[in-house]
């Protein structure tokens, strides 16, 4: 599914290494301003949230013992919700973003959402304890995970949602000692990755889909140990997880080929990681068990920021609680750690003002040796910085000034390198001026040149 969790190795100050072979493109910031635009307390649990830009909604479950779906706006404003489905945990978003699919671990089914409407559009049936866990699209097939610990053994199935009425495909995913957590790129991806949650050391598991039935691919198995987070990167291209760090309370967030798990680059981030969201554009966000809130811009490996907030005092962070929103837009999921009761916050990452320190300029003007009255005369002038930078189109202001008294002629303005030219018609003989302003702007200080003549 759509949705991203990790962690990375720390270092002695609690922030990671950065990336094998991947420069850092900007420093890391500290001190990045949050204004928090919706903050929402409600007394149900929380497992899984997906955000739709298609359809400006948001779905939040609540898991095991719950029987409604949140609806919020893209503010994150709680609007709504989803009545009837029991045990909702593990969700997944259809490519056009326009239809969830929830895991009902009470009511051992499938459902199918509308999320425009915040309806239930269709039911798979599983059975009686079966307990469905997760979900994820792949393989052209909508895959889930079921087991009722105890009671039934785990597994995977599958439903083939170009054909509804077709039977599902149980018992597939060999042994697995528990329901595991499913995660893929998008339905078109042929392959489908699964990690036993709560067992260590653990591996990452993963499945060749393409031909319809799941084929595990045992070799890649001792490649990544001990999984607490993983993700797929929504190009299916890569998966990203975490592993044990190198330093206690914290762990290593990886990049590793989906192919064949070579590592591509580790991130750097503070502390343990809890939730990691990822976008279609690369933008990545992680969330630790520190409040250590961290922003990637697409492709680094280093944050571009970093900051330690609390978004719910008495609340920790929840596992798959956090999404990317438009611009820098966050979307953060805590919750009472008897899953309770949950939180969901809407923060904006203010870009602080860029300061500029305007660059120095020069006004220079080539003027006639020798002017008449009532004959035109001709001034060739160019605004220029002292780095030679150019311009761009200005304003200069030209003022004229004889016996009879000052005139402001009218405005020129300059080409885009600075260059202007001006024919003005002396009015009187004798003591002539005439004095150009450019009065700058944020980026150019003001310079001024004078010319004076006597006219004839």
């Amino acid at each position: 599914m759509h949705r991203l969790s990790a962690s990375i190795a720390a270092g002695a100050l609690g922030l990671g290494l950065l990336a094998t072979g991947q420069p850092a493109v900007a420093a890391t910031s500290y001190d990045q301003p949050l204004v928090t635009v919706n903050s929402t307390l409600v007394n149900v649990g929380f497992s899984d949230m997906v955000k739709s830009a298609a359809t400006g909604r948001i779905l939040i479950s609540s898991g095991k013992d719950y029987d409604t779906l949140q609806v919020a706006d893209l503010d994150g404003g709680i609007i709504g919700t989803v009545p009837g489905q029991a045990g909702a945990s593990g969700l997944t978003l259809s490519k056009d973003g326009r239809t969830a699919y929830a895991a009902l671990f009470d009511a051992g089914a499938i459902s199918a959402i509308d999320v425009a409407t915040g309806t239930e559009t269709a039911r798979y049936v599983v059975g009686a304890d079966t307990c469905p866990y997760d979900l994820a699209l792949a393989g052209g097939k909508l895959w889930f995970s079921y087991g009722c610990y105890g009671i039934s053994p785990a597994r995977l199935g599958s439903v083939d949602l170009g054909d509804p009425a077709a039977p599902m495909t149980l018992d597939q995913g060999d042994y697995l000692t528990f329901t595991p957590r499913l995660e893929s790129g998008s339905i078109d991806d042929g392959l489908l990755f699964a990690v036993v949650e709560g067992v260590y050391p653990n591996r990452l598991i993963s499945y060749d889909v393409s031909g319809g039935t799941a084929v595990r691919r045992t070799a890649l198995e001792d490649t990544l140990q001990s999984v607490s987070e993983f993700a797929v990167t929504p190009d299916g291209s890569a998966v990203i997880v975490a592993t044990p760090g190198e330093y206690q309370f914290t762990t290593k967030l990886a990049r590793y080929s989906a192919t064949d798990l070579t590592e591509q680059g580790r991130y750097a981030v503070p502390g343990s990681v809890v939730s990691l969201g990822v976008e279609p554009d690369g933008r990545m966000a992680t969330y630790s068990d520190d409040q250590g809130l961290a922003y990637f811009a697409p492709g680094e490996y280093e944050p571009r920021w970093m900051v330690y907030q609390d978004f719910a005092p008495g609340l920790e962070p929840a596992h798959r609680g956090i999404a990317l929103g438009d611009q820098d837009r966050l979307y953060v999921a805590t919750r009472y750690i008897s899953n309770s009761m949950m939180n969901l916050t809407a923060v904006d990452a203010v870009q602080p003002p860029v300061e500029v320190t305007p660059l120095e300029t020069s006004l220079s003007v080539d003027a006639p040796a020798s002017v008449a009255v009532r004959k035109p005369a001709n001034f060739t002038g160019r605004l220029a910085t002292l780095g030679d930078t150019e311009v761009g189109v200005q304003t200069v202001h030209v003022t004229r000034e004889d016996k009879r008294g000052a005139v402001a002629l009218p405005d020129v303005q300059t080409a885009a390198d600075g260059s202007f030219t001006v024919t003005d018609v002396p009015r009187v003989a004798g003591a002539t001026s005439w004095r150009f302003v450019f009065d700058g702007t944020e980026q150019l200080y003001g310079s001024r040149y004078l010319v004076q003549l006597k006219a004839s």
